[in-house]
């Protein structure tokens, strides 16, 4: 399969790329924790479940808690996720990186660890749902495997028609650089204030600032 014209596919993760939602994923991820009788920080909950799939973050759950959740235990933390994100904001600089690299003729997607209905409802709370129609967003509930596994990427390549070596990723966790390594993708690293700095360091590139975001790619997709 070839790529799409002369550009690239830049692909964004959603989580702490697009929306500020780590920081609400984190909290909830250690009170869910400490509810389920585990000595539990948000340190803890970085190392953990940051960046991850939401169906792989619930079978660690269950290996550090010993039992398999109550589904209406699960119902209920489940609904609080929702509840927080519902006080969305976008990453600063988010919707202005996208559409300029856009405006250069790169395509873009998302493609995250959450599941599907969440990625829509997360990018309209944050008011950039309009940059990414449905058919450019992917979750990990559709693949086989959750990031660092590639298979997301993989499958927003394909779907998008392009080539893996045509993709720049940008990405915020250990697991989502690790997933673009295998994929064999470019990648950016966002570095947040509460991403630990070893985590990004096998990227391209790695920005603290969204608005060093196009002219990174310009770079990436020129050599």
């Amino acid at each position: 399969m070839s790529a799409v014209g002369s550009g690239w596919l830049v692909v964004f993760d959603c989580d702490g790329v697009l929306v500020d939602s780590e920081r609400l994923n984190i909290q909830t991820w250690t009170a869910m924790m400490i509810d389920a009788g585990v000595d539990f920080t948000e340190d803890d909950a970085v190392q953990t479940f940051v960046g991850k799939a939401y169906a792989d973050n619930r079978v660690t759950m269950a290996e550090m808690t010993g039992a398999v959740p109550d589904p209406e235990w699960e119902r209920r933390w489940r609904a609080e996720f929702a509840r927080s994100h519902e006080r969305l904001e976008p990453i600063e600089g988010a919707r202005e990186a996208v559409v300029a690299v856009q405006d250069v003729g790169h395509a873009v997607c998302v493609a995250s660890g959450s599941i599907r209905r969440a990625i829509g409802s997360k990018l309209t709370t944050a008011g950039l749902v309009d940059l990414f129609p449905e058919e450019a967003r992917f979750s990990a509930e559709q693949v086989e495997h959750g990031k660092p596994a590639p298979d997301v990427f993989l499958a927003a390549a394909e779907s998008m028609g392009f080539v893996p070596d045509r993709c720049v990723v940008v990405e915020d966790s250990k697991a989502g650089v690790e997933a673009a390594r295998a994929a064999g993708m470019r990648v950016v690293g966002y570095l947040s204030d509460i991403t630990p700095d070893n985590w990004l360091e096998d990227s391209d590139a790695i920005i603290a600032d969204m608005a060093d975001l196009p002219s990174v790619i310009a770079r990436l997709t020129h050599t």
